[in-house]
Formats: structure tokens, sequence, C-alpha cells
């Protein structure tokens, strides 16, 4: 299945690139937000901050609308207090959403698309002793749909809301009654060129 988006998002971009006659890319970075929907419920989960970075580039297909395309590194997580046990999540993806971009006026645009998330690497600590477990072989790579909002200042500078909802399994062989999937916001900031 992971091969299947893998090769969506591949097509996406080369067809995207072959028609595109015009076309700008850069560099962003971030704020994210990000949680883990899971089997525990949001009463012993809290939000978990960290920071993005990465390259972008913007496909114009018409006189509003464009794709864009991204690969970024993302800090994503979460921490967990339940019956006085405090857990962290550490989850480092390299992600790939593919959007389709409407401009509704000059410079504001809203934007949705596909999003594979390759994951590096994935470490929980606890409280009691500080030690990182690797738990990367019990966490798969994600799948999300992402949306959002952003606004282009016309002299290359940019910024951008977006909220990525997961859609697949984050973790194999646990007995939860429900999947674990992740649920992070991003703010960003960019330059193309």
């Amino acid at each position: 299945m992971k091969s299947f988006y893998i090769s969506l998002v591949a097509l996406l971009l080369v067809t995207t690139a072959a028609q595109a006659q015009d076309f700008s890319y850069g560099i962003m970075g971030g704020y994210n937000l990000s949680k883990v929907d899971n089997a525990l419920g949001g009463d012993f989960a809290d939000n978990k901050s960290n920071y993005h970075i990465g390259l972008i580039a913007e496909f114009p297909q018409g006189d509003n609308w464009s794709f864009e395309a991204a690969a970024f590194y993302s800090g994503e997580g979460e921490s967990l207090d339940f019956n006085g046990t405090t857990s962290t999540i550490y989850l480092r993806f390299i992600n790939v959403p593919v959007h389709f971009k409407y401009y509704l006026t000059e410079g504001f645009s809203l934007h949705a698309g596909p999003q594979v998330g390759f994951l590096l690497n994935a470490k929980q600590s606890f409280v009691e002793d500080g030690d990182r477990e690797d738990i990367e072989g019990k966490v798969n790579s994600s799948f999300a749909l992402t949306g959002g909002l952003g606004y282009d200042f016309g002299n290359g500078l940019f910024i951008k809301g977006t909220f990525d909802l997961g859609i697949t399994d984050l973790v194999d062989n646990v007995d939860f009654s429900n999947d674990e999937r992740t649920r992070t916001g991003h703010l960003s900031i960019g330059y193309k060129f």
C-alpha cells in the first residue's frame, strides 16, 4: 500500500512538472503543533511543539490555480500522562505533500491534497528514567490529507497555515481498539525564487 502512495505522488509530480510552463521554487520553515489520536483518548494526550524546514515548488496551471509540491523535515509527536506516568513520543518524518492551490484573490490562496510522510525515526521517553527507547519497528510511515490557506506577498515571501489529518494507522501490532493517526498543524514562512 505504501508503494501505491509513493507512486501516486511521483506520478502527480512528474505530470505536473511536464505541463508547467513556468514554475517557482523556494525554501520554507516554521512551527508545528502535533498530536497522535489514539485509543487512550484526548484526556491523556497533550500536543507537542516542534519545527519543520524544507523545499517547496509551485507549478502554475491557469490564471487562478496551480499545483504545489514540497519535501520537508517535520518533527511531530505527543506527550502522554497516564496513571501518573508521563511519556513523550518523538516522530521525525520527511513529508511530501502535493497540493491543489486555488487563488481566491491576488496573493490569498487555499490549498489541499495528499501527503506521504516517510518515517526517519521514532523514539519514546519516560519521565522516570529520561531514557529514549527506539520504537521505529512499531511505527509506520504515514499518509495524510492536508489543507490550509496562505498568502503570497508578491516579492517571493509567503506565509501559510496547513493542517494534516493522518488517515493511516501509525502503529503495528498493538492491541488498541482505535487506530493511531497523526494530527499536525504547520505555520510556515518561506521565500520563492
